[in-house]
């Protein structure tokens, strides 16, 4: 099991963009020391309390102050505002920085507000994402690039500079949040990275099987090495001493965060029969008070105890998942608290599934000795 933290920049009602910033990549320095697997941001555009926007611009910073930690982008937003060579070259400069650390994690965007202040077409959007993920993986992998497609056209032969560190390339990803998405994933041969849009156990299930199903003989592959990857994403992930502390400071917050779906993901449900599948989250719409039921009914928010973290995961993992994404973050949360979220998921719940032979789970004798 790997362990991934996303980071969505939220900022506090009077902080300051400098200094949430700052503590973002101390975060992130500190979930590497505390064993995490990966590290990466949401590429997030006209947020009024927080997001990070330039992510690419984060992650070269953060490549200069880590050595070992992925630097995964969760995701990179493939439409027609991000040119897939302009993507390719922040990729592979980004790699280059890390030392070969760079994952590749693409989207296609899911809130109404961002597609159109950008003018993109909710229908548009799968297409535009396929377009550039074969232009990018063409520009990384050959000498030289020509292409005629539906929104991007490059009539004479171009040379990615630089190409990626990695060889062929960084591993590349998707955000994959419906059956279909994660079919294709599967059929592409690269890894996706789930959720259950906090619905249920059910939807958690199906979507490991619709991936597992393609990736095991992907018909398309975009590339000549394949991604075999299913990520789960935990949003939010809020880990205290007990489960009654991080309910105290991470409860208010979580439920936030499923009132935030319910506001945006109908009005993207609306816009195109792809993005249909969001309206799921009504079903939820008469509980967003009720902690109880999201801990009880979905993985999708974790707030609890380093056991509750692990009685989790291990579902997760027995369904077939290879990895856990946590959404660390939150505006009231405080950069404290946050820290010490990592530090009791690093040195409690990563053991338990990376090194359990080293974990005392009992006590043998009275007082430490024979």
């Amino acid at each position: 099991m790997r362990f991934g933290f996303i980071n969505e920049g939220a900022v506090p009602m009077g902080g300051t963009y400098h200094t949430r910033y700052r503590e973002i990549m101390d975060e992130a320095i500190y979930a590497e020391e505390m064993g995490f697997d990966f590290f990466g941001c949401s590429e997030q555009h006209f947020m009024n309390n927080g997001g990070i926007s330039s992510t690419e611009v984060f992650y070269g910073a953060l490549a200069q102050r880590t050595s070992r930690i992925q630097i995964r982008s969760m995701v990179r937003l493939l439409l027609k505002f991000n040119h897939p060579i302009r993507v390719a070259e922040q990729a592979a400069t980004i790699d280059i920085l890390s030392n070969g650390r760079h994952g590749f994690g693409t989207g296609r965007a899911n809130l109404p507000y961002q597609l159109d202040a950008f003018e993109v077409s909710a229908d548009e959007t799968r297409a535009m994402w396929e377009e550039s993920l074969d232009l990018i993986v063409r520009a990384f992998t050959q000498e030289t690039v020509t292409h005629k497609g539906h929104y991007w056209n490059i009539k004479d032969p171009v040379h990615l500079t630089p190409k990626p560190m990695q060889s062929p390339h960084p591993p590349i990803y998707v955000a994959a949040t419906s059956i279909p998405t994660l079919e294709r994933a599967g059929d592409r041969g690269i890894g996706a990275m789930t959720m259950d849009h906090l619905v249920g156990w059910d939807v958690v299930e199906k979507n490991a099987k619709a991936y597992r199903d393609h990736i095991a003989n992907p018909s398309d592959p975009v590339s000549s090495v394949v991604n075999n990857s299913l990520g789960f994403l935990v949003l939010p992930a809020y880990c205290g001493e007990t489960d009654k502390e991080a309910r105290e400071w991470g409860g208010r917050e979580a439920l936030a965060f499923a009132k935030l779906l319910v506001k945006h993901w109908p009005k993207a449900a609306k816009r195109s029969e792809s993005y249909a599948y969001f309206a799921d989250v009504l079903k939820f719409e008469d509980r967003v008070n009720d902690l109880d039921y999201f801990l009880e009914n979905t993985p999708g928010m974790m707030v609890g105890s380093p056991d509750h973290f692990i009685e989790r995961i291990e579902r997760l993992e027995k369904l077939g998942y290879d990895e856990v994404i946590m959404r660390i973050d939150g505006a009231s949360m405080g950069h404290e608290r946050l820290m010490r979220a990592v530090q009791l998921i690093g040195e409690n719940v990563i053991p338990h599934f990376n090194n359990p032979g080293n974990v005392v789970h009992k006590i043998l004798y009275e007082g430490g000795v024979p």
